[in-house]
């Protein structure tokens, strides 16, 4: 009796234990620290807004779960300290902070912080309010917006470098005023966003704590393991279904509202239609693309869908009928004009394949038959590629079949192709048509919902890589339980035998398995899966690596859809076998293409066969379809993944610089394309410490005063050096950073001009020239940004000068005028910089608000090649000028020779490294 009270009493106190909403220790250390840092006040810090974590869903936030489980789970005292995320870090990193809600580790935070376990899985990804993005090669040329110092900074910038993107990513402190351009941020953060790439899963975000309180760390690991790590979990999936719910509200009309709270349950039929839908006997219902969205759409908008399960039995083909009669109000059917007279479509599903199946031991000397099923997408199809005569209508695919078995047809069309052996029948696409939803013509208000939600909340080729993956696991599960079934019954007869025979199953069916996955459905070329294999298991192979990719292709997707992409797609593989017949020929994805050739020999003969059978190509030329082809030489040494990225940077070289078709990417070329992109990673670092001005003295060639100077560039980097601007410059350009080059040196020669002056160093009449590029001059806050340097260091218009090219007046000719006066008006010396350097611009010198033309030091270069004829245009390029009242300065003043000859020809001023160098502190060498 003692014993039974014993238990008794034991399982009451463990069911009490277990229903308490406190924390229990499970240590004796545990419990003497709970007891420790419960008397002390914990910060715990919250990103005030504009977060995920602070959404209230049900009126619950992220934060406030994390905010219960310290406070009442783990019974902390805690404060709340809520600001911007960069804040709070600095505050956390300073020991002011205890604890961050959300942090994600890295090597560089662990120096002062520890981590619990992740709390949420997060990746990122680049968003765009109204460009699709689908693969990494769509980001290239954009420019990206990223929070500063954030994660997502530095994982952006090693995405960056390592696939080797051309994308200028801006660092801003928050998103809220970019997100109507292209921005990189967290999933959670983007949930119901339709165009989003995501580029990569991040580490697991953490919560974050002092090195202090280390041994926290694993009690909340066991806090979140018990219970906490449910609730995140639950918040999240209501988190997704309320935005899923607010973004539905704002899409439809308040009939449409009304109109689904009293739609009855819908009555909807399967068929088996490869890839779009087909029956699973494991799941006892059916899989695909099309069940997938129906599904996925009728639970996310409260909408009762029925299978008439019923109708499984029956040949789907003989539905339509059924639709008419109501017996069913939506079934799975390609669109077509003569169908649009009885019913109404829902937009496109899927793509639908129409297969060409023909019969390889046909009789040649026989006439063409060609058997499609009466009334079907089959039909249509055939009466576009094929004549009347050859075209045999049948009731059902059943006795087309057997007709076709017993050869009696040359051809079947057929949107199934799995059920045909290979190596018995020819298969291949003959043509891609759409698959949509049918409804009955007084459901447009059902038609108009479905085609608005399939619009906002249906990403097709996600949902179809989904829908491919859980049928290729259904079957190859199917298959399984097939085949296991069989072995157990051949058990029971020869145990031996049967081993053996099973072993040998399982062999054939990995190989099988993996055969359906080898190659790329639409163009039947060698799949991502197979080239990731090759390069691994040909990583010493000696070759050219050839790497193609269209052009106009995204142009004639968004032009005329999806559907005559495939069509191109299908002809470029076509076109890429005729040419490479025994090489490996991969489709990576979109419209890249890899090809690896043994040979290196007669590569750019091939190449030139290539573009003729892309110009002879009727589908090719009529949409403008060609490529940029970039290809490598790769000896044994090489790996087989580097030759391919050797040969992608040459195809986007080509590409990029509108080249004849294709580039090599030669060592000397790789090279280059290595030193420029560590320059652009580099560059983008490297503004506030390593930029720096220096100052070129501007003489009186008569009296030898120095009576102005240019402030000019450098760069010195750690780990390049001196980099020269005629290499760092254009990339600039390239990058749209060169403006912040430009204002950082108008500052510099603004604060150096002050100081000389200040110091009386310079007559009060100095003045200090910079060069500004076009792509900063049409920046709208120039001419601000100017005048307010001015105003910051209080000095006058008079003593700057600001040199600009003959080449800016080429674009936007009216904006930059207007500029110019604004900046005349203000004092400030306009000069025309490299005159004669390649633009005639003399008639438009005597209406420019210009004061000062500056010759291009290749005039007085010619001095010295050919000296009577070099003189003779310097001298009248002189009098010419200083007609118009415009002063004139001499660059590239190099001997005393040269500097004689200016001053017979009456030029007053002039700079070069004769008079003087550039420098850090200006002298005065004359």
């Amino acid at each position: 009796m003692g014993k039974k009270r014993i238990l008794v009493i034991f399982l009451i106190s463990f069911s009490y234990i277990l229903s308490m909403d406190v924390y229990i220790p499970k240590t004796r250390r545990e419990r003497e620290y709970l007891e420790k840092i419960r008397e002390r006040k914990l910060v715990v810090a919250e990103v005030e807004k504009s977060y995920f974590a602070t959404e209230k869903i049900e009126g619950v936030s992220f934060d406030d779960i994390i905010e219960e489980m310290l406070r009442d789970y783990l019974q902390l005292d805690i404060v709340v300290e809520k600001g911007d995320w960069n804040q709070n870090y600095k505050k956390f990193k300073k020991g002011e902070i205890d604890i961050l809600n959300y942090l994600t580790p890295s090597k560089e935070r662990s120096a002062h912080a520890v981590f619990t376990r992740g709390i949420i899985d997060e990746k990122l990804v680049v968003v765009s309010k109204d460009k699709k993005l689908d693969v990494f090669n769509d980001l290239n040329g954009l420019d990206v917006y990223v929070i500063k110092e954030s994660i997502y900074e530095k994982f952006l910038e090693k995405f960056i470098e390592k696939n080797e993107m051309h994308l200028n990513y801006l660092r801003v402190a928050n998103l809220e005023s970019e997100k109507k351009l292209f921005y990189a941020d967290s999933d959670l953060n983007t949930i119901g966003e339709k165009n989003k790439l995501v580029i990569g899963n991040l580490p697991k975000p953490s919560i974050g704590l002092l090195k202090e309180h280390e041994p926290l760390v694993k009690i909340i690991n066991n806090a979140l393991e018990e219970r906490y790590e449910a609730k995140t979990k639950e918040w999240m999936e209501k988190r997704k279904e309320k935005i899923f719910k607010e973004k539905l509200d704002q899409i439809l009309t308040e009939d449409e509202k009304s109109y689904l709270k009293s739609l009855p349950p819908l009555k909807i039929a399967y068929g088996n239609i490869e890839r779009i839908s087909s029956y699973s006997n494991l799941q006892n219902k059916y899989i695909g693309i099309a069940p997938r969205i129906i599904n996925y759409l009728s639970n996310k908008m409260d909408i009762k869908v029925k299978e008439r399960i019923d109708f499984r039995k029956t040949n789907w083909r003989n539905w339509n009928d059924k639709l008419l009669s109501k017996e069913i109000d939506m079934i799975l059917l390609s669109k077509t004009r003569e169908r649009e007279k009885d019913y109404i479509f829902t937009n496109k599903l899927a793509n639908l394949n129409v297969y060409e199946i023909n019969n390889l031991n046909w009789n040649e000397k026989k006439p063409r038959k060609i058997g499609v099923t009466k009334n079907s997408i089959e039909e249509k199809v055939a009466r576009e590629y094929f004549f009347n005569s050859e075209i045999v209508l049948y009731d059902t695919e059943d006795k087309i079949n057997l007709d076709f078995k017993r050869k009696k047809l040359t051809t079947i069309l057929s949107i199934n192709s799995e059920i045909f052996d290979i190596s018995k029948y020819e298969v291949k696409v003959l043509d891609v048509v759409p698959m949509n939803i049918a409804l009955n013509k007084e459901n447009i208000v059902l038609r108009d919902i479905l085609n608005k939600a399939i619009n906002e909340f249906i990403d097709l080729d996600e949902f179809m890589d989904e829908s491919d993956i859980l049928i290729k696991k259904d079957k190859i599960y199917e298959k399984k339980a097939h085949k296991n079934m069989i072995s157990l019954i051949a058990i029971s007869c020869l145990l031996l035998i049967i081993l053996v025979a099973h072993q040998t199953l399982k062999v054939f069916k990995h190989k099988k398995t993996n055969k359906e996955l080898l190659r790329d459905e639409l163009t039947g070329l060698y799949s991502r899966r197979v080239y990731n294999q090759f390069c691994k298991e040909n990583r010493n192979l000696k070759g050219t690596a050839i790497l193609l990719d269209l052009n106009n292709f995204k142009v004639l997707n968004d032009n005329y859809g999806h559907d005559y992409g495939d069509r191109i797609l299908i002809e470029v593989a076509l076109s890429l076998k005729k040419v490479f017949d025994r090489e490996d020929i991969f489709r990576i994805s979109g419209d890249e293409f890899y090809v690896f050739s043994k040979s290196t020999e007669n590569i750019e003969s091939n190449i030139e066969r290539l573009k003729r059978v892309f110009k002879d190509s009727i589908l090719l030329r009529t949409y403008n379809i060609s490529f940029s082809l970039g290809y490598y030489y790769k000896e044994k040494s090489i790996p087989m993944v580097d030759a391919f990225k050797y040969a992608d940077m040459a195809m986007y070289f080509a590409k990029r610089e509108k080249k004849e078709w294709y580039e090599e990417a030669t060592e000397e070329f790789i090279d280059r394309n290595r030193r420029k992109k560590r320059v652009e990673i580099l560059l983008r670092k490297g503004f506030e410490k390593e930029f720096y001005g220096v100052f070129q003295g501007k003489y009186d060639l008569n009296t030898g005063k120095m009576i102005g100077a240019e402030a000019l560039t450098r760069w010195v980097n750690g780990e390049l050096g001196m980099v020269p601007p005629n290499e760092f410059i254009p990339i600039a350009e390239e990058l749209g950073l060169v403006y912040k080059i430009d204002y950082k040196i108008a500052e510099c020669a603004i604060k150096e001009t002050k100081k000389l002056l200040t110091k009386k160093e310079v007559d009060p009449d100095f003045r200090m020239s910079f060069n500004i590029s076009s792509e900063t001059f049409r920046k709208k806050d120039f001419v601000d940004y100017i005048l307010k340097l001015l105003n910051k260091y209080s000095l006058n218009g008079k003593n700057i000068e600001i040199e600009i090219t003959e080449g800016m007046f080429l674009k936007d000719a009216k904006d930059i005028v207007a500029k110019l006066e604004k900046l005349s008006e203000n004092g400030i010396y306009i000069s025309i910089d490299g005159f004669t350097a390649g633009y005639s611009m003399l008639g438009l010198l005597t209406t420019l608000p210009i004061n000062v033309v500056k010759f291009d030091r290749s005039l007085i270069s010619t001095i010295s090649e050919e000296v009577e004829a070099g003189k003779s245009v310097y001298s009248g390029l002189t009098k010419m000028i200083t007609s118009l009242k415009l002063k004139v300065v001499a660059e590239g003043i190099e001997d005393k020779k040269q500097l004689q000859f200016l001053k017979e020809i009456g030029i007053n001023y002039g700079q070069g490294y004769y008079l003087g160098k550039p420098e850090r502190v200006l002298k005065e060498n004359i």
